[in-house]
């Protein structure tokens, strides 16, 4: 039998790539970039591709530096950008603490800042440079049009697959969306997963830097299969 270590694990953030800010085809990363621009869904499936070119979808990658450019912008109806008001969150948590304020107290303050981060993240207007650039690149990397073919949308954050810890479920991944507008509604919904209260909680308890979490995206299409798994 063996224990879990209660010693909080930090995210590793030293390496991280948050100035790459261009759609990726999914033959243009591999197993080293896990963790640097994207997360080891998308890392690992690059790499078999490479071995397999034959054998494995194509796919594109939104990776950790276009959420992080889109979390810089202005948050609507505060002084603050998107980043800006989760850090002043986990600030003021801080402070909170230190004033010997009842850990239920702090989380229940946490959790209502997330749910209004976690909406305004949905209703977010998503850079038009961005908006072509996924049109462009999916119809080049997957053959047709955004809005023609089912894909997946996966959740891929740095923070999956650490050596004592993995957040691997706990966001979200949506299945077979066809329609452009749902498509690009579900990047919103995937970058606002890692704030609900299920994936935040799990992460406050075991990191020691839980605001360092990162989301990039796994874009694969979806094919005829009799069966399926994981």
């Amino acid at each position: 039998r063996k224990e879990r270590k209660e010693d909080r694990i930090e995210v590793p953030v030293g390496q991280i790539r948050l100035d790459e800010t261009a759609i990726l085809n999914l033959r243009a990363v591999d197993a080293s970039d896990s963790g640097k621009l994207c997360g080891p869904k998308a890392a690992n499936l690059g790499q078999l591709k490479k071995m397999f070119p034959e054998d494995v979808v194509e796919g594109l990658v939104i990776p950790f530096g276009i959420f992080r450019a889109h979390m810089d912008q202005k948050m609507p109806e505060t002084e603050s950008t998107y980043w800006g008001f989760l850090n002043a969150m986990f600030t003021k948590a801080e402070a909170m603490r230190t004033e010997n304020v009842a850990e239920t107290e702090v989380e229940s303050y946490q959790l209502k800042e997330l749910e209004q981060l976690r909406t305004e993240i949905k209703n977010m207007v998503l850079r038009p440079d961005f908006i072509k650039q996924l049109e462009d690149q999916f119809e080049t990397i997957l053959g047709k049009p955004l809005g023609n073919i089912p894909v997946f949308l996966r959740s891929d954050t740095n923070m999956e697959d650490l050596k004592d810890f993995t957040g691997a479920g706990l966001n979200l991944t949506l299945f077979n969306v066809v329609d452009k507008a749902k498509v690009i509604q579900g990047i919103k919904d995937v970058w606002a997963s890692p704030y609900t209260e299920r994936s935040f909680k799990w992460r406050q308890k075991y990191l020691s830097n839980p605001e360092h979490v990162f989301p990039s995206i796994l874009f694969i299409p979806s094919v005829d299969v009799d069966y399926s798994g994981v």
